[in-house]
């Protein structure tokens, strides 16, 4: 199992900070309230709230004033214009932002100040921002895990490498990379469920690179290019390496797909023995490309189990063989003695 982390959380000096720049943000008034923790990626637009009906004002929760809601306060009368903002910022905010570059009035600028309710302005339009934020702090705010493996992607497929430490888990991602396919983190792979999806990265400080016992540290992308990495990918595949037992019963037929339980979802798992003489990045290869078939709806090992059934009872009913071939399969060879159509 993964190592859980903390309930994510951040703060209005995180998004500042991560992504001031980016989303064109400066700080207007309210300093005091940088450290208000933001818990929830949904950015609420507080419409209703200027209208003085504040029970909805969630918590936790980035809010913006747009234009429409930018107007509509300032052709309020003034001693009305204090009430509803006097209100508004009494509801428990976590901070706001004022798109495309507005003017807060005065009267909120003096609200934020006295009670530390950071007020922010971006030059963004309301429904960028909105997008924008939100999609920031989706994938910061997102559960986290912690595995230590390999993640590579192969053949577009996502697939978590797992194993005791010195199984061979860096050398068989390795060889997948000299094989074309693409790493996305070695040793460290911090997994985050956002939406429904289980989307894989590792540590920035250590991207991209791999240890190797009796070689060192490498770097994957300045050997072999950038197109040997990747940033992140989603997990859709777990193998485990595992140390051959003796005596050990190891699935050998792949008809029923075991699970890996990660964040509360189940992820198709493989384990595989490890043994002298046994390629394991062509096995883990081979595994992603059945996984593909799978995911296409073709599962050969269910398939083959359902035609030997058909065989069976074909036998067992007394038709002979060629009653039993299905219409268009003649059963006939060609020239190099295989069925044709295969």
């Amino acid at each position: 199992m993964g190592e859980a982390q903390n309930p994510p959380v951040a703060t209005v000096q995180d998004l500042l900070d991560e992504q001031g720049d980016s989303f064109r943000l400066k700080l207007l008034a309210g300093a005091g309230g940088l450290s208000n923790p933001i818990t929830s990626p949904r950015i609420q637009k507080p419409g209703l709230a200027l209208t003085g009906f504040v029970r909805y004002v969630r918590p936790g929760r980035v809010q913006v004033l747009g234009k429409s809601e930018i107007e509509y306060v300032e052709e309020l009368p003034p001693q009305r214009r204090r009430q509803v903002l006097s209100d508004l910022c009494s509801a428990p905010m976590t901070c706001i932002v004022i798109t495309t570059a507005l003017d807060p009035p005065a009267e909120l600028v003096d609200l934020v100040e006295s009670r530390g309710i950071p007020l922010l302005q971006t030059t963004l339009p309301s429904g960028e921002a909105i997008e924008q934020i939100g999609r920031f702090l989706e994938l910061r705010l997102a559960p986290c895990v912690v595995e230590h493996g390999v993640l590579v992607d192969i053949y577009g497929l996502g697939v978590l490498i797992l194993g005791e430490s010195g199984v061979g888990k860096s050398e068989c991602a390795l060889d997948l990379v000299v094989r074309g396919h693409r790493l996305v983190s070695d040793d460290t792979v911090e997994i985050r469920r956002i939406g429904g999806f289980l989307v894989g990265s590792g540590p920035e400080l250590t991207r991209y690179h791999m240890e190797l016992r009796g070689l060192g540290i490498i770097n994957i992308k300045d050997l072999f290019g950038v197109a040997s990495v990747r940033h992140q990918k989603y997990v859709e595949l777990v193998v485990r390496l595992d140390p051959w037992k003796q005596g050990k019963l190891y699935d050998r037929l792949g008809v029923d797909q075991d699970h890996h339980e990660l964040l509360g979802m189940k992820v198709p798992y493989i384990e595989m023995p490890v043994a002298p003489g046994r390629n394991l990045s062509v096995l883990v290869e081979v595994a992603a490309r059945n996984q593909l078939l799978k995911m296409r709806g073709y599962h050969p090992a269910q398939e083959l189990a359902r035609r030997l059934g058909e065989r069976l009872r074909e036998k067992e009913a007394g038709l002979p063989r060629e009653a039993a071939t299905p219409a268009g399969r003649s059963g006939t060879t060609g020239a190099a003695g295989t069925d044709e159509g295969f």
